[in-house]
């Protein structure tokens, strides 16, 4: 898909909610699979599994959930999982920065391999956190503990790296999410910096974003960055509970501050209840609407926007709604950008 020559972008209307605390207990990052399935990437202290959901929430609250993995240091399991990814036949990566591991597992969810090794030099990483694939096939990682970029094959070898720790114009200071555009870009929230930064594939930074909204408020602890088709570039914005969208230029466009109702399976759950049904009746529920704390967003083929609401337990999509503008649709690019009504 090539990118539009302009977007009239309509609204981003919210969707729905996905999950509860016991399906999704503190989700830190979402992958989309084939038949409308999800999997969330689920973190908490003691307890780390990857739950396969779907974006129906048709699952019922039973005592056989599909989980994947389990906390541990053993095959197949995580301590302080970070980024899901999929890859084009479905096997699914988890990036570990507790193990510094990244683990492989079949699309049935059978542990494959897991590779890496802790450290500084070429080929090691310390406290891994985002991953994404390249055009190439190849796994980028944010190496956090060295504030560095490196690439490897699906299966562990080194292929390269760049990046040094600083506050410099290219550098980075623990590099949190990733992402990899279609044109090879690559985008790093940089956490310690308060920053979003686009590198060339091989490293060449095209375009550093400090993200301040017009509201005044700037980026505070990026956790997450993902780009969609279009080329929109999305954030969440950690300490102030939101997420921030962007156009390629890094033109500020929109921000989501959440607007949860309940999942069905939530509300399913609340009908066999009587006591959780009090103890709503009690609660201020437009504060329950809100973010806390979001980690993660991810943007499918279908513009279909999933926020990991980390400390609310719970998945919030939203719809992006444009209409792709051709060289009939859009005027040239005008010196004077400033809008004038007659």
């Amino acid at each position: 898909m090539s990118r539009p020559l302009g977007l009239l972008r309509a609204g981003y209307p919210y969707l729905k909610t996905l999950g509860m605390r016991r399906v999704c207990n503190y989700p830190y990052d979402v992958a989309f699979g084939p038949d409308e399935k999800i999997y969330i990437l689920c973190r908490t202290s003691g307890g780390a599994f990857i739950r396969v959901w779907t974006f129906d929430d048709a699952e019922r609250l039973t005592d056989d959930l599909v989980q994947i993995g389990g906390y541990g240091t053993d095959d197949g399991q995580f301590q302080w999982p970070v980024q899901i990814i999929t890859d084009c036949e479905g096997n699914i990566y988890v990036s570990d920065e507790a193990t510094h591991k990244i683990s492989k597992f079949a699309p049935d969810g059978e542990f494959v391999s897991r590779w890496g090794t802790e450290g500084n030099g070429k080929g090691e990483f310390t406290a891994p956190t985002g991953i994404a694939f390249d055009p190439e096939g190849n796994i980028v990682v944010a190496d956090s503990g060295n504030s560095r970029i490196q690439k490897y094959t699906t299966d562990g070898k080194f292929v390269s790296e760049f990046g040094s720790e600083g506050d410099g114009d290219s550098e980075l200071k623990n590099p949190w999410g990733i992402h990899v555009d279609e044109l090879g870009d690559i985008y790093v929230a940089d956490w310690g910096n308060d920053r979003i930064q686009r590198y060339s594939n091989e490293g060449e930074l095209k375009m550093s974003l400090k993200g301040e909204t017009p509201d005044g408020v700037c980026i505070n602890r990026p956790t997450s960055v993902s780009v969609d088709l279009h080329g929109d570039i999305y954030t969440t914005d950690w300490n102030n509970d939101r997420v921030i969208v962007y156009d390629s230029t890094g033109r500020y466009v929109w921000k989501f501050a959440g607007d949860a109702t309940l999942s069905r399976v939530a509300r399913d759950y609340m009908m066999t209840n009587a006591y959780a049904n009090r103890l709503r009746e009690m609660t201020n529920l437009e504060e329950e609407k809100y973010f806390r704390s979001p980690t993660s967003v991810r943007v499918d083929n279908k513009f279909r926007i999933c926020v990991a609401d980390h400390h609310s337990y719970r998945l919030q999509v939203y719809q992006k709604e444009s209409i792709e503008l051709d060289e009939n649709s859009i005027a040239p690019p005008m010196r004077n950008h400033s809008l004038t009504t007659v």
